[in-house]
């Protein structure tokens, strides 16, 4: 053998050898992986989930492939499909080289996801494989000419962000009962922005730039623009483009959207802002003429608050996070309106986190030190007296800590890979001891709080299509659903972020029951419902002042997510009749009895042990190519 050949097989075993090695080195080799082989996936999960792995089997194969599939009419071919429930951050993410799809098992708490009725590994699921099809499909002689070069197709895999993410997210909701197309949090977005005047230009508005508002923008005027186009032009007309593209990608997506609308794409931005535009109005002017005064404001460009926490009648604690500088969490003087940094500080961006006896409790996820693909949720408590962070539970997987009154106790939320419970933590006993205080199946439950007298537990719970306020005694006995609202035309309704008045009658929360997400209050014995606030983007996490005078919280708008208070006056309140409004649902394009399928799980084999090989064989790509 020639030392030229013999050293490039040398290079090229060492080359793989090194790519296995990096890969295995990114989880504990006490993890088993297995495989579930259905028709057209490969599922791989960690031993012990079989359950998990049957269900998304279900899911990827009954509800996910025959409807994106027979959306695009293309195939794909076999992709694998990792369940990853090491990692405490709901997100999912398409990769070409190999071809897959993982999505991280953590329900998110965000607006968008919390007010789906859909299993969430459902959508996110449907969203990837879309990816999976854009990355691959190509047609005509454009697909002949890439079988010289492999599989994927990096013409689409460079097309607009908004096109690809837009894509996703209009399958997505129109696929299943969820999606972030039925959110009012999406929507609100776009139009502080659209208020703002900083639309009209769709290459600045649909992608990722820096120091640009939202920081979703694809996924946002994505979707917004390609449901616009929808409505105008029919139900297959991302189709007939995204077809046209894959035959001809190289004349641009421009020219595809001209061949089938007879219009540029800029052209058809403009007559879909000026719609809006239209819509936005018509909302405005339903909003009351007369909103309370602000007490305090924030108004710096690019700054997001989180929760506030009232240290006294004066003073509040919150956490900021900024493109100019370091998360950090700060107090805040309402009277003098100086900002004062306590603490460089990463939270989870969940909206929850607590203060007693003059410590912070939050959550954050930090990478294994040996193992950075595990990344796990823990609760850490900061002492304001004296700056020290200790680190209260180790690999335990929670999140939205909320101390109680007395400080002696911890309410949080447990992943349980993809669901959720509530969790007590004992904060006498060293380390923490870790109590089940809900059992809940097939649910996820948001956002604990405690009321004044530390005897009774409000949070959401997420479940079966319906989300609900529900309280819970603090030994996990007389478990109460309060409240449930109904759905509004095509937006979901949810309810988020409880807490109580200082007299523990009230529960102050946030939901999108009229419109935008805003503060509302239910009385729990007269059952009476109000509107709190009414701005006009949104307003999240509110927290009352200790004397009850006070109520601070986030308000959204086009530079960001800002620190609001405005007075307790019971007098402005709103009262809001409970009136069932039919949802309309007008989204969604298949039924089940429009797409037969033959899978069934009791067919399926039993799964077997992973075997990476199988990621390599046959080549994906015949020519040298270097892969950034």
């Amino acid at each position: 053998m020639k030392p030229a050949i013999r050293s490039l097989l040398v290079l090229l075993f060492l080359a793989i050898f090194f790519l296995v090695a990096v890969g295995w080195a990114q989880y504990s080799p006490s993890l088993r992986w297995k495989t579930l082989r259905t028709p057209h996936f490969d599922i791989h999960y960690i031993a012990g989930n079989d359950s998990l792995a049957l269900r998304a089997a279900y899911i990827i194969e009954e509800e996910v492939y025959p409807r994106v599939t027979r959306y695009f009419n293309y195939l794909p071919g076999r992709t694998d499909f990792v369940l990853n429930t090491c990692v405490d951050i709901p997100n999912g993410f398409a990769a070409s080289f190999p071809r897959r799809m993982e999505v991280l098992m953590d329900f998110p708490s965000v607006p968008f996801s919390a007010y789906s009725d859909s299993d969430w590994l459902s959508y996110v699921a449907l969203h990837e494989f879309v990816h999976i099809n854009h990355l691959y499909m190509a047609r005509g002689g454009f697909a002949n000419f890439l079988k010289l070069f492999g599989q994927m197709n990096l013409v689409n895999a460079m097309t607009s962000a908004w096109f690809l993410e837009g894509t996703a997210v209009n399958l997505e909701t129109r696929c299943t009962t969820g999606g972030r197309g039925r959110s009012t949090y999406h929507r609100g977005k776009l139009w502080a922005q659209l208020a703002a005047g900083r639309l009209g230009n769709l290459v600045r508005d649909g992608n990722f730039l820096p120091n640009s508002l939202p920081r979703d923008k694809p996924y946002v005027t994505g979707y917004f623009f390609l449901n616009y186009l929808r409505q105008k032009y029919g139900d297959d007309i991302i189709m007939q483009v995204s077809d046209y593209y894959s035959k001809f990608p190289f004349l641009g997506l421009n020219w595809a959207f001209r061949r089938k609308t007879g219009k540029w794409v800029g052209t058809l931005y403009k007559d879909f802002l000026k719609k809006e535009r239209q819509q936005m109005q018509v909302y405005l002017d339903s909003l009351p003429a007369n909103p309370q005064p602000y007490i305090f404001r924030t108004n710096e460009r690019l700054e997001f608050y989180g929760k506030p926490l009232w240290l006294d009648n004066r003073r509040i604690l919150i956490h900021c996070t900024s493109n100019e500088e370091f998360p950090t969490l700060y107090r805040i003087d309402l009277q003098t309106g100086r900002k004062r940094r306590v603490k460089r500080l990463s939270v989870l961006p969940s909206q929850c986190n607590g203060l007693a006896n003059n410590k912070f409790y939050y959550s954050w996820v930090r990478p294994d030190p040996l193992y950075p693909s595990q990344i796990v949720s823990d609760i850490y408590e900061l002492n304001l007296d004296s700056g020290k962070v200790r680190r209260l539970t180790q690999n335990a997987h929670l999140k939205s800590p909320s101390p109680s009154p007395d400080g002696r106790q911890i309410v949080a939320v447990r992943n349980e890979k993809g669901y959720s419970n509530l969790v007590l933590l004992d904060l006498e006993s060293n380390p923490p001891r870790v109590y089940q205080l809900t059992h809940f199946k097939r649910a996820n439950t948001l956002n604990p709080c405690w009321s004044p007298d530390g005897e009774t537990i409000a949070f959401c719970l997420n479940q079966q299509g319906q989300q609900a306020l529900y309280t819970v005694s603090r030994n996990g006995s007389n478990l109460q659903k309060r409240l449930v609202l109904p759905h509004q035309l095509q937006f979901k309704t949810g309810i988020l972020l409880p807490t109580f008045t200082p007299d523990g009658r009230t529960v102050i929360f946030v939901s999108n029951f009229r419109g935008m997400e805003n503060i509302f209050a239910f009385e729990l014995e007269t059952k009476n419902l109000y509107q709190l606030t009414f701005e006009p983007w949104g307003a999240y996490s509110p927290a009352i002042s200790p004397d009850g005078e006070k109520l601070a919280f986030t308000a959204e708008d086009a530079d960001g997510r800002h620190l609001v208070v405005i007075p307790m006056n019971r007098q402005q309140w709103k009262a809001v009749p409970l009136l069932k409004i039919r949802l309309e649902e007008k989204y969604s394009i298949f039924t089940k009895k429009e797409i037969p399928t033959y899978f069934r799980l009791d067919s399926l084999r039993p799964a077997e042990n992973y075997n990476g090989l199988r990621q390599l064989f046959p080549p994906k790509w015949w020519l040298p190519m270097a892969i950034a």
